[in-house]
């Protein structure tokens, strides 16, 4: 089991463009622990697209739509950022 991060690096590891039937035999068994303690496999994630793409044609492709398809709260908090207050509440604040 590995964290999204570490998995998505493994599976986005492949050249490119990448035939999709091939991107989901290297998920398939891929078993990902998400930040809130929930289990799944990459596979189990790309089975939820209704109509997935053909092929990939990057890696930042598939690992965005993988990272889309990670549950709500699986990689960290909603909305959080690290890099201190936005100017929206700033103004807020100060009121």
């Amino acid at each position: 089991m590995m964290d999204l991060k570490q998995a998505l690096d493994d599976v986005c590891d492949c050249e490119y463009p990448a035939d999709v039937g091939d991107i989901e035999r290297r998920c398939e068994g891929v078993v990902v622990e998400f930040q809130d303690g929930s289990e799944t496999t990459l596979g189990e994630m790309l089975d939820t697209l209704d109509d997935p793409p053909e092929e990939f044609k990057s890696r930042d492709d598939l690992r965005s739509l993988l990272m889309s398809l990670a549950p709500q709260g699986s990689v960290g908090r909603v909305y959080y950022d690290d890099r201190g207050a936005t100017q929206n509440d700033r103004e807020q604040q100060s009121l």
